[in-house]
């Protein structure tokens, strides 16, 4: 079948979707345009000394926007504290300062922690600012008052923060006897700025503070979560004669590594020296053209454990190589058809990404040669085979629009992964979002694959659609959503792991206001149905829920899970596998930082042997400060099944992890990664030979002084066992060390 039979077959699923498209149409309200904002820049008549205070004569004579409306708790009620905006700009830069009073001074929170790490338990200011004037895209700028700094992209389509990319910009803060202050200096280089520039930009300023709750307020009238964003974002105006911005940057870089393995035999030691380069390049205004040669990714960061031994489907790791960051928010789409971790071991990669008030692009192609795992995804289970090597191609377009007194945006995407020994894998998409205003959402996606494995000697041919839409003002909410996912489907530069099914889904709650400890009360419902290809049922749940949120920045979750069944295997049982799910989540205060729990016990299905059992499980993760220089986090999770009958266990699984931080000085750091995971069979419960016990362990210290962007020191040394009965245990260490240089041409 090719792409055009696949674009027929998406038309006849798309039947599985009107219920969703009319619910959602019917019970989204147009709402009328926010009332137009806008603060006036002025040009900097000399110079600007950042030290935070806001004291030169240029910050005093620029206009301030100071009507700010605090929308956590009290929603788009008048701010409790006074907070001031002004906007100032030259040739190279635009500076933003912020000046916050507040009422308790001695109460202002202001932690080391890392770089990205600047979150709700902290106070802190943060600027959003839209550099094409779509509304669909926006860069943040974050700092606290220990002049920590955060940044990233926001991607109006999902509503996501991602924090991977980083820019190069200053922020310095200034303690005051009533409150605090900060200067930003943000390079035009920094910002995707189109050309010519638009007349107005759009931004968005977040004040957080910390207090008995979390109290959050914004220059700009925001519900506690807003479906849209920038809808509603002041306009930027005054700006005139900016640059058009380009620049060449080259980070170069050298490490060493001497490593030792030793698995059931004599140590194997290796000495390597490795070096490559990232290049950066700004042509335009609207183009960023980035290279990497021979990137080195291997020491630095360790995948957090996790549990696996009760799952039927691949999981998902968090994309932390630097290369693959830049206009991530332009990868995501509603099937999640990009996933950049699939790339195992690239050897050279290049990409352009293209912005514009008129369309975003971004075209991506890596050569990787592999050594991971290719994803077999079915309707039951993910199976996966060797992954040899290959060229990974992607490519995606959107666009935005306005009708309807709405807006939204169009897009398409192409993905290919061409492999060494002739297999090939290709997708191509459409999708589109419209948002009639601020509290609703529609999107719609709808795919066609080909594939040529020549491992497994198989073709194949499929196609998947999704569409949802969304209505929430604050009070009420609602969410429909119907997928289609044939089982010829197969993307491998995504992570598809489930085919052959169609399913469709829903959420409403409604919230109750509360003056109190609760500001949020919400009783809700969570149903969904999963019908596999040949219309056998394999997932059916109806669940109520109690939602509320809270001081110390709280959430809490109540879930009884009673009306919850479940398939396991195409000829296997329809399980009935009620559960009790709960979750809380808070920032209890500076020693403990942050709290998180979550725990379920009732009734699961051990899919090994497709047979029933009492589940188990619990989540910790807690973040302390002894001191305030210390910071450690802790993280366990333990699963358990035990036999329905004999109450005799049948799976045991944990996994731990102590991240602990040393903050020397504003640049350098010490940490301590330490974990360990276990998973443990009982094989006398099976009939079926089984793996009694696994296990592994690492440990990961590093010390790392950064002065920028791409300008940094690493020194470190691992340590790490993997052990399995039956099997020699593999006991790999090694010592390394980085050094990577920016220069800017």
């Amino acid at each position: 079948m090719n792409f055009c039979s696949h674009l027929r077959a998406l038309r006849r699923d798309a039947s599985h979707f009107r219920l969703a498209s009319a619910t959602v149409a019917l019970s989204a309200c147009l709402i009328p345009p926010p009332p137009a904002f806008a603060l006036q820049a002025i040009a900097l008549t000399d110079r600007i000394s950042l030290d935070g205070r806001l004291d030169e004569a240029d910050w005093q004579r620029a206009p301030v926007s100071s009507n700010f409306i605090e929308n956590m708790p009290r929603e788009k009620q008048p701010a409790r504290d006074r907070t001031e905006v002004r906007m100032l700009f030259d040739h190279d830069a635009l500076y933003v300062g912020v000046r916050g009073f507040d009422a308790a001074p001695a109460s202002i929170h202001a932690p080391f922690v890392r770089r990205d790490k600047v979150f709700g338990n902290q106070d802190n200011f943060i600027v959003w600012i839209d550099p094409t004037g779509a509304r669909k895209f926006a860069q943040f700028f974050r700092v606290n008052p220990r002049g920590v700094l955060a940044d990233g992209v926001w991607n109006e389509d999902n509503g996501e923060e991602d924090f991977s990319p980083d820019f190069d910009f200053e922020a310095v803060p200034a303690s005051l006897p009533d409150g605090w202050s900060a200067e930003f200096r943000i390079p035009w280089a920094s910002l995707r700025l189109p050309h010519p520039a638009p007349e107005k930009l759009s931004f968005i300023v977040f004040r957080n503070q910390p207090r008995d709750t979390r109290i959050r307020t914004t220059n700009v009238p925001l519900g506690r979560d807003p479906s849209c964003f920038l809808c509603v974002a002041e306009e930027l105006t005054g700006l005139a004669d900016l640059p058009r911005t380009s620049g060449l940057t080259l980070v170069p870089y050298v490490a060493a590594n001497s490593s030792r393995t030793r698995e059931g035999g004599p140590s194997e030691r290796e000495h390597k020296f490795s070096a490559g380069a990232d290049i950066k390049w700004r042509p335009s205004s609207e183009w960023v053209l980035d290279a990497t040669f021979r990137p080195d990714f291997s020491q630095l960061e360790l995948d957090a454990p996790q549990l696996k031994g009760n799952t039927r489907f691949a999981l998902s790791l968090a994309e932390k190589r630097p290369f693959f960051l830049e206009g991530t928010d332009l990868y995501s789409t509603p099937l999640g058809l990009i996933y950049t971790r699939s790339i195992t071991d690239p050897l050279w990669g290049a990409r352009a990404t293209y912005r514009s008030e008129k369309l975003d692009a971004t075209v991506l192609t890596v050569r990787d040669r592999g050594g991971g795992w290719v994803i077999l995804p079915s309707t039951y289970y993910s199976d996966a085979r060797d992954q040899g090597a290959s060229q990974a191609t992607i490519a995606r377009v959107r666009a935005p629009y306005a009708a309807w007194d709405g807006s939204g945006s169009v897009g398409a995407l192409l993905s290919d992964r061409s492999y060494e020994d002739g297999s090939s894998n290709r997708t191509a998409s459409v999708d589109a979002l419209f948002k009639p205003g601020n509290e609703s959402r529609l999107r719609a996606q709808f795919v066609g694959s080909e594939t040529d494995d020549r491992v497994l000697r198989a073709k194949s041919s499929g196609h998947a659609a999704y569409v949802d839409g969304l209505y929430d003002d604050g009070v009420r909410h609602l969410w429909l959503a119907a997928s289609s996912i044939s089982p010829g489907f197969r993307s491998d530069n995504a992570l598809i792991t489930q085919t052959g099914y169609q399913s469709l889904k829903t959420e409403l709650w409604h919230c109750i206001k509360y003056d109190a400890f609760f500001d949020n009360v919400c009783p809700g419902l969570f149903a969904g149905e999963i019908h596999a290809w040949n219309g056998a049922s394999a997932g059916r749940w109806v669940t109520p829920a109690l939602f509320a949120n809270g001081a110390r920045n709280s959430e809490w979750m109540l879930q009884p899970r009673w009306v919850n069944y479940a398939r396991v295997d195409a000829a296997g049982q329809w399980h009935h596998t009620p559960t009790l799910y709960a979750r809380a989540e808070g920032n209890p205060g500076e020693r403990l930082a942050y709290a998180y729990i979550e725990a379920e016990v009732g009734r699961g299905v051990d899919v090994a042997v497709d047979q029933p059992a009492r589940l188990a499980s619990a989540s910790l993760v807690l973040n302390t400060r002894p001191h305030p220089r210390a910071e450690l986090e802790w993280k366990w999770n333990e699963f358990r099944l035990n036999d329905v009958n004999t109450q005799r266990w049948r799976l045991q699984e944990r996994a731990l992890q102590l991240v602990g931080i040393g903050y020397i000085t504003a640049q350098d750091t010490l940490r301590l990664i330490a974990q360990h995971t276990r998973s443990l069979r009982n094989a006398a419960m099976y009939t079926t030979a089984v793996q009694p016990r696994t296990q592994s362990s690492a440990l990961s210290l590093v010390f790392s002084h950064k002065r920028g962007l791409g300008r940094e020191f690493n020194l470190g040394i691992t340590h790490s066992r993997t052990q399995a009965s039956g099997q020699p245990d593999r006991v790999t260490s090694e010592v390394f060390a980085k050094f990577s240089w920016a220069f800017s041409l």
